[in-house]
């Protein structure tokens, strides 16, 4: 039971590290000085957001794991 669930925290915090990373990135766009399309960069900005929302879902998902199997 212990090996099954380590293996799904392990699976969660990838998942979480995947859309952090992605964030991480849109933001990095939404703020390049060098790029001129606002429309894109808004966007990107927008949806980093989303990305921290997902994972945020994550953290919960781990938490909810950890403490209840």
């Amino acid at each position: 039971m212990e090996k099954d669930r380590d293996r799904l925290i392990n699976y969660f915090e990838g998942m979480k590290g995947l859309e952090e990373s992605t964030r991480d990135y849109y933001i990095k766009v939404s703020s390049d000085q060098n790029f001129d399309n606002q429309e894109v960069k808004d966007t990107f900005k927008r949806i980093s957001g989303d990305e921290q929302k997902h994972a945020d879902i994550m953290g919960k998902i781990i938490n909810l794991i950890k403490n209840n199997i």
